[in-house]
C-alpha cells in the first residue's frame, strides 16, 4: 500500500499492506510488522520525492551539464537545444509587436 493510499483522515486508516489495524493486535510482532511496513512505505514514498538541492536557486540559477526533464506542477523551462541560449517568457496581448531584443530560444505568447 502506497502512502498515497493513506487518508488524512486516521480513523480511515483501517489496513496497512496486510495488516486489518483495527485495534485487534495483542502480538507483538504484529505490531512491530506494521510499524516496519509503515517505514517501507515512507521510504518508497520519500525515494520519489525530488531533492530540493538539485532546483535552480530562484535568483543567479546556472544550469549545467545534463539536465532532468520534469513534467506537470514544478517542470521548470528547458531546450534540447544548445543555440538556444535564453529562456525568457514574454506574454502581450494579440496583434503587439514583437518585442525587442527576443533571443534564441525565448518564447513569444500571445492571448
Amino acid at each position: 500500500m502506497a502512502v498515497t493510499d493513506w487518508s488524512t483522515t486516521p480513523a480511515s486508516n483501517t489496513s496497512l499492506a496486510t495488516f486489518d489495524l483495527r485495534e485487534t493486535y495483542t502480538n507483538v510482532a504484529d505490531f512491530n510488522n506494521i510499524i516496519r511496513q509503515m517505514m517501507a512505505d515512507i521510504r518508497v514514498f520519500y525515494n520519489g520525492v525530488p531533492v530540493a538541492a538539485d532546483y535552480v536557486t530562484k535568483a543567479a540559477g546556472v544550469f549545467s551539464g545534463t539536465q532532468p526533464i520534469y513534467t506537470g506542477r514544478g517542470a521548470y523551462l528547458h531546450h534540447n537545444n544548445s543555440a538556444y541560449t535564453s529562456g525568457r517568457i514574454f506574454v502581450q496581448a494579440e496583434g503587439g509587436s514583437t518585442p525587442s531584443g527576443m533571443a534564441a530560444g525565448d518564447m513569444l505568447f500571445e492571448y
